[in-house]
């Protein structure tokens, strides 16, 4: 069975009671996709993570911990930063 790791970045907030996830290249295109929304004033807790070779959404903390348990180096050239993963550590 293939390890799940991360493949991109990605946001979730809720709207009304919907969860909704947007996916990007880097965080800052997905937060320029929700924030250039005319409804924009309606999201709630916005959260900021990764999207998974299974297609699950995953906090900065589960992505970093999914990345080490398949033994993926970071692609920075300063490598991972604390316990967490950003989306330069991807690509």
């Amino acid at each position: 069975m293939d390890k799940e790791i991360c493949i991109c970045a990605a946001i979730k907030y809720k709207k009304h009671k919907i969860e909704v996830i947007i996916r990007g290249h880097r965080h800052g295109d997905c937060m320029y996709n929700v924030f250039n929304r005319p409804d924009k004033k309606e999201y709630k807790e916005l959260a900021q993570g990764f999207i998974t070779s299974k297609n699950r959404f995953v906090t900065r903390e589960q992505g970093r911990r999914l990345q080490d348990k398949a033994g993926i180096k970071s692609a920075d050239v300063d490598g991972y930063r604390y316990n967490t993963l950003f989306s330069e550590d991807l690509y």
